[in-house]
C-alpha cells in the first residue's frame, strides 16, 4: 500500500473513509440501537474515538435512509450566555442541519414566540417544524454534551425535553421516528440530578472500550510493508496502550515514521517487544510533557488536577490503585472522575490502570510530587525541611493543623509529611499543656482565695461585714472560677478539634471532656475532694446525653479513676521477684503472672490458684493466645513449653538452638511464631510442625507479632527496623524505618489498621498497616519498654523505664499518665473487655488499674459518703449516688 496515502490519525475525528478506522463492538451496538429508534448515550473519557464513532455512525445511518443531525454543544458557547441564547443556538443548528428554515425565517419564527420559554419553543420547533418537514426516521446527535456543565444557568429542562420526546411516543406516533444520541465526557449524575427527568434511564449506554487484538486488522496496512512481523509489533503496541485509540494510532504513526527515516533501525524478528518498549520510552515517556503533541497525557493530567480541592482526593484514591494494582470498583466521585480521565478502567470486575504507559508516567513519584504541590502546608513544610527540621515556627498550629489533618486523611503521603504533621501535633499539644498549666494555676489561686474567704468568715472580726456584701463577694469569686474553668474547657475543646478526636463535637462532649480535664487540674492543685465531685458529676451526666462517643466516655472514666486513686491505693499485687508480665485469663476468671522463677495462676480476688510446676531455669517471657486459653513459656536452653490457663501442661514442645527472644500466637492460636537470634520461625500448634523459617535478618530479632487476620507477621530487629512479611510464603511486604535505637516491642491494633512499635529512643511510632506509612510519633520522657492496644483499638497504653504508664488516643494525642510503680515497666496488658489495664514492673509489683466506669462510679460514691465531702453539688450527688 502506498505510504503517502496510508496515514494514521493522531487526534481529532478520522476522515469518513480512513483506512485506519477500527470497527469495535460499540459501532455495531450504536448503529443497531439507533436504527431501532432507541435512545443512546456514549459517555467516556476524551480521545477514545467518540467523534470518529459519531462520524462513521452518521455515515452508515444516512446510507440507510435515516436523516441525521449533529449538534456540537461546545460551539454554542457557555460563558455569559443566557438560556434564551443557548436554546436559540440549539434550535438554529437543528434547522440548519435539516435545511428547515433559512436564517431570516428562523429569527422570525423564534422571536414570534417570545411569550413562551426557550425550552418550550425548542419543543414546539421539533413537533411543528422538524417532524412535519422531515419524513424519514430522525437521529439527533448531541456531541460534547459535557459542555452543558460550563453554562451558568441550569439546563436540566433540556434533558427533560429529550425525555418528553420519548414519552410522547405513546400519544403521537410521529415521535416514534425521532431518536437522540448523547456523547461526551461526563456521567449522567453530572448532567442531571433529578432521575424523574433524566433521559439516561430510558436510553442505552454504549460501552466504548479500547481496541481489541481481533479488531485492529485495519492498522496493519501501514506497517505491513516496512516490518518483518507487523502482527507482533502491533500486539506489543496494544499491550502498552491497552487499546487506547489515540495512543495506538500515535504509536503506529511513530513506527511508520521511523521506518521511513531509518529503515535499518526497525525491529528484527524476535526482538519486537524490546524495540517497541524502547520506542515508547524514547518518544513518549521520557520528557513526556514536551513530547505530548497533540496533547493527550497533559489532558489526563489536567483533568486530575484542575480542581485543587478535588484533586487531592482523586490522587489519594489513585494511590491505592498504584499500591494494590487492582481494587473493587464503586460509584464514588473519585473513581468516577478517574475513569472519565481515562487513567483507569474496569476489567473483569476490578478497577485497574488503563495501560502501562499511564502507569509509567503517572507513577508514585508523580503522585507524591503532585500532592506536594497541592499541600495546603507546602510552603511551611519546605521551610521546615530547609531548617533541618529545627525551625518550630514553621510547624502548623490551630486550624491550619486541623485542616492539614483533614486533608491528609486517606492519602499515602511521604515520610517527611508524616514527620512534619507529627512534629506539629507534638508542638500543638505542648502548647496546649502550657496553656492548661497556666489555667490550672489560676484555678489554684482562686480556690485558695475561696478557702481563705471561708476561713475568714468564721472569724469574729468579720461579722461586721454585711451578709449581702459577703454573698456578693462569694458570687463574684464563683463566677471567676467558672470563667477560668470555662477557659480550660475551651482549650480542651480546641485540642479535640485539632487532633481529630471528634471534629463535630457538640456541647455535651465539650462539657464532659472539659469537666474531666478540670478534675485533673484540681488533682494537680491538691484538691482531691473537688476533683472527685467534678468527676462523679461528669460520670453521672453521661446517662443524660445520647450518642456520647467512646473517646469521651473513656476520658470521663480516666478523670474519675485519677480522682479515686488520690484517696485509695490501686489494686496492687506484690510478687516475690521482679515481674515479667501479667495477662488476664478468660471470662473474668483471674490472671496469670510471670517472674523469672515462677508462672502463677491467680483467682479474681488475688488469691493464689496454682503455681505451674516443672518449669526450671530462668523464665524469659510468656505469651497468651488471643482466646486466652494457652500460655507459651520461654526458657533459655529449653524447648518452648505450652500450658493451658487452667494449669494443664501440654505435651507440645518446640525445640530451638538459641534462646527465644519473643513468641506470638496467631489470632485463632493455630500457629505460633518464635524469634531466636536472626531467625523467625512459624510452627503449627496442634502437632509442632515447622511451617516457615525466615533467616538472614541483619541483627537479632527482639519482637514478633501476627496481624489480627494472620496473613502477615511483623518482626522487629535490633538494627532499628521492622520487617513485615506474608505468612503464606514469607514475601517481604514492608520495611519500616525511622527509630534511632533498638525496637523492644511491636503490636498490631485489634482492628488490624495500625502497627505500633516501641523503642529505646523514647518514642512509639504508629504505622498504617496497609502500606507501612508513618502516621504519628509519640514522644516519651524515657525509653519505652512495653505497649498494648485497648480491645477497641482506640487507646494505646505504653510503659516506660521511669515506671510510668501512659495512655494515648490512636491518633497520637496524649490522654494521661498512670503512676504507681517505682521502677521500669516490664509489661502492660488489657483485660478482654477493656475495663482493666494491668502493668508489671521491676519493683516486684503488678497493678490492675480499674477503668470500668460503672465500678468507678460505685467506688467514687462510696468514697464521697465515707468522707462526707461538702460541696455545692452535694444534694445532686446524694440523689444520684443513692
Amino acid at each position: 500500500m502506498n505510504d503517502t496515502i496510508y496515514q494514521y490519525q493522531v487526534g481529532g475525528s478520522l476522515p469518513q473513509f480512513s483506512p485506519t478506522y477500527v470497527i469495535r463492538k460499540a459501532d455495531h451496538d450504536l448503529f443497531n440501537k439507533l436504527k431501532s429508534s432507541e435512545f443512546c448515550y456514549v459517555l467516556n473519557s476524551r480521545q477514545m474515538g467518540k467523534s470518529s464513532l459519531l462520524v462513521r455512525t452518521v455515515q452508515r445511518l444516512t446510507a440507510d435512509g435515516v436523516a441525521c443531525a449533529t449538534i456540537d454543544i461546545s460551539d454554542i458557547g457557555s460563558k455569559q450566555i443566557s438560556l434564551e441564547q443557548w436554546y436559540g443556538g440549539v434550535a438554529y443548528k437543528l434547522t440548519s442541519n435539516f435545511n428547515l428554515l433559512d436564517a431570516l425565517e428562523f429569527m422570525t419564527w423564534w422571536q414570534d414566540r417570545e411569550s413562551i420559554s426557550p425550552v418550550h419553543r425548542l419543543g414546539e420547533l421539533i413537533e411543528t417544524v422538524l417532524l412535519r418537514q422531515v419524513f424519514q426516521r430522525i437521529v439527533i446527535f448531541i456531541d460534547e454534551i459535557d459542555s452543558i456543565l460550563s453554562v451558568n444557568e441550569s439546563l436540566e429542562d433540556f434533558f427533560a425535553l429529550i425525555r418528553s420526546c420519548y414519552n410522547k411516543r405513546s400519544q403521537n406516533s410521529e415521535y416514534d421516528r425521532l431518536t437522540f444520541a448523547l456523547l461526551g465526557v461526563a456521567t449522567p449524575s453530572d448532567l442531571i440530578s433529578d432521575r424523574t427527568r433524566t433521559p439516561f434511564n430510558i436510553g442505552h449506554a454504549i460501552d466504548l472500550s479500547g481496541f481489541q487484538l481481533h479488531e485492529v486488522h485495519p492498522l496493519l496496512g501501514g506497517l505491513a510493508d516496512i516490518l518483518a512481523n507487523p502482527q507482533e509489533v502491533l500486539q506489543q503496541i496494544l499491550y502498552w496502550t491497552g487499546g487506547q485509540p489515540f495512543l495506538t494510532q500515535k504509536l503506529c504513526q511513530l513506527v511508520l515514521a521511523s521506518g521511513k527515516m531509518n529503515p535499518e533501525f526497525l525491529p528484527q524478528l524476535g526482538n519486537e517487544a524490546e524495540w517497541v518498549e524502547q520506542l515508547i520510552k524514547t518518544e513518549i515517556i521520557y520528557n513526556w510533557e514536551s513530547r505530548d503533541e497533540p496533547a493527550h497525557l497533559r489532558t489526563v493530567r489536567d483533568r486530575l488536577l484542575r480542581n485543587p480541592q478535588r484533586a487531592s482526593r482523586l490522587l489519594g484514591c489513585y494511590q491505592k490503585l498504584l499500591q494494590f494494582k487492582a481494587i473493587p470498583p464503586d460509584d464514588s466521585l473519585e473513581q468516577t472522575e478517574l475513569r472519565l480521565s481515562g487513567l483507569v478502567r474496569i476489567v473483569d470486575g476490578n478497577l485497574i490502570i488503563s495501560n502501562p504507559i499511564y502507569a509509567a508516567i503517572f507513577n508514585p513519584h508523580w503522585v507524591e510530587k503532585s500532592l506536594f504541590d497541592l499541600r495546603p502546608y507546602a510552603e511551611a513544610l519546605e521551610a521546615w525541611l530547609q531548617s533541618n527540621c529545627q525551625d518550630t515556627s514553621r510547624l502548623l498550629r490551630g486550624k491550619a493543623l486541623q485542616d492539614a489533618g483533614e486533608w491528609a486523611k486517606g492519602k499515602n503521603l511521604s515520610d517527611r509529611d508524616y514527620q512534619f504533621l507529627a512534629a506539629s501535633q507534638e508542638a500543638e499539644f505542648s502548647e496546649f499543656r502550657k496553656n492548661a498549666e497556666q489555667t490550672e494555676f489560676k484555678i489554684q489561686q482562686l480556690y485558695r482565695e475561696k478557702q481563705l474567704l471561708e476561713e475568714l468568715t468564721q472569724e469574729q472580726n468579720l461579722r461586721e461585714i454585711s451578709d449581702a456584701k459577703l454573698q456578693e463577694y462569694r458570687d463574684n469569686l464563683s463566677q471567676r472560677i467558672i470563667g477560668v474553668s470555662g477557659a480550660l474547657i475551651a482549650i480542651f475543646s480546641f485540642l479535640i478539634g485539632v487532633f481529630g478526636v471528634n471534629n463535630s463535637i457538640d456541647k455535651a462532649h465539650t462539657k464532659l471532656n472539659g469537666t474531666a480535664l478540670l478534675s485533673q487540674a484540681l488533682i494537680t492543685e491538691n484538691k482531691p475532694e473537688f476533683a472527685l465531685i467534678e468527676s462523679l458529676e461528669a460520670a453521672q451526666q453521661l446517662n443524660a446525653f445520647i450518642g456520647v462517643n467512646s473517646a469521651t466516655q473513656f476520658r470521663v472514666a480516666l478523670g474519675l479513676h485519677q480522682a479515686i486513686y488520690n484517696f485509695i491505693e490501686p489494686d496492687r499485687l506484690l510478687l516475690p521477684h521482679p515481674a515479667i508480665a501479667l495477662e488476664f485469663t478468660p471470662n473474668h476468671q483471674g490472671f496469670v503472672t510471670a517472674t523469672p522463677h515462677t508462672v502463677t495462676l491467680w483467682n479474681r480476688d488475688h488469691t493464689l490458684a496454682l503455681n505451674l510446676s516443672k518449669i526450671s531455669g530462668p523464665i524469659h517471657r510468656i505469651a497468651i493466645s488471643p482466646n486466652r486459653q494457652l500460655i507459651a513459656v520461654t526458657i533459655p536452653n529449653h524447648p518452648l513449653q505450652f500450658w493451658t490457663t487452667t494449669g494443664e501442661k501440654l505435651p507440645l514442645t518446640l525445640p530451638h538452638s538459641h534462646p527465644i527472644t519473643d513468641v506470638s500466637f496467631s489470632s485463632k492460636a493455630k500457629s505460633v511464631a518464635t524469634a531466636e537470634e536472626n531467625t523467625v520461625k512459624i510452627w503449627r500448634v496442634k502437632d509442632g510442625k515447622l511451617l516457615q523459617t525466615w533467616r538472614g535478618y541483619p541483627d537479632q530479632v527482639l519482637s514478633v507479632m501476627f496481624s489480627p487476620n494472620g496473613k502477615t507477621l511483623a518482626s522487629a530487629s535490633s538494627d532499628q527496623r521492622i520487617f513485615v512479611r506474608k505468612t503464606s510464603d514469607g514475601k517481604l511486604i514492608h520495611i519500616l524505618e525511622g527509630h534511632r535505637d533498638r525496637i523492644v516491642a511491636i503490636r498490631f491494633s485489634p482492628d488490624g489498621q495500625l502497627l505500633a512499635s516501641a523503642s529505646n529512643d523514647r518514642t512509639v511510632r504508629l504505622w498504617r498497616e496497609s502500606d507501612g506509612k508513618l502516621l504519628s510519633i509519640l514522644q516519651h520522657s524515657s525509653p519505652v519498654t512495653s505497649l498494648n492496644f485497648h480491645p477497641n483499638s482506640q487507646t494505646l497504653a505504653t510503659g516506660t523505664a521511669d515506671g510510668t504508664v501512659n495512655l494515648w488516643n490512636r491518633d497520637g494525642s496524649f490522654l494521661t499518665p498512670l503512676r504507681g510503680h517505682q521502677k521500669a515497666i516490664t509489661h502492660v496488658s488489657w483485660s478482654p473487655e477493656g475495663g482493666e489495664l494491668a502493668s508489671t514492673s521491676d519493683d516486684g509489683t503488678a497493678i490492675i488499674w480499674n477503668l470500668e466506669l460503672e465500678d468507678l462510679v460505685h467506688q467514687g460514691c462510696q468514697l464521697w459518703r465515707d468522707r462526707s465531702i461538702s460541696h455545692p453539688l452535694t444534694p445532686t450527688l446524694l440523689k444520684r449516688c443513692s
